[in-house]
């Protein structure tokens, strides 16, 4: 029990930490021994937890001082309603790639809604991860 844990632990912090995120968390996670649900489960949640942090701390962050006034003067009306109007699968589909750190400071900075958001990189991320873990695991012969 302990050993699955460790694994579980280990495959969600390397889904949360920034330059690892989804694409090294699976592969890593079904290396290590997982069954491909366990993978998809502890990778998207490590995956998808910095969303939630990044649009929540980020009114916090932006609100202060010199910082907030130059990311302000960033954001953009026009750019705020295309995002929420037609931006879902663009960040759904570019959040796994690109990060979900990088996306999340990105669309809170541009004014996309945050539960819009938030749908479109859960759904990119978990899509992405179940498609990886099913082609790593179908691939490479690895079964649960």
């Amino acid at each position: 029990m302990f050993s699955y844990f460790a694994k579980a632990f280990s495959v969600w912090f390397i889904g949360f930490f920034p330059l690892a995120e989804i694409y090294v968390a699976v592969p890593s996670g079904l290396a290590m021994g997982l069954d491909p649900v366990s993978v998809v489960f502890w990778s998207v949640f490590g995956n998808f937890l910095p969303a939630v942090l990044v649009t929540s701390f980020y009114g916090q962050i932006a609100g202060r001082g010199r910082i907030g006034r130059w990311l302000q003067g960033l954001a953009s009306d026009k750019v705020s309603k295309k995002l929420n109007n037609h931006g879902f699968w663009f960040t759904a589909l570019l959040t796994p790639w690109i990060g979900v750190w990088v996306i999340a400071a990105t669309v809170k900075l541009f004014g996309m809604k945050t539960r819009l958001f938030l749908q479109a990189s859960f759904l990119g991320i978990l899509v992405y991860a179940i498609v990886l873990a099913a082609l790593l695991a179908l691939g490479f012969g690895i079964s649960s």
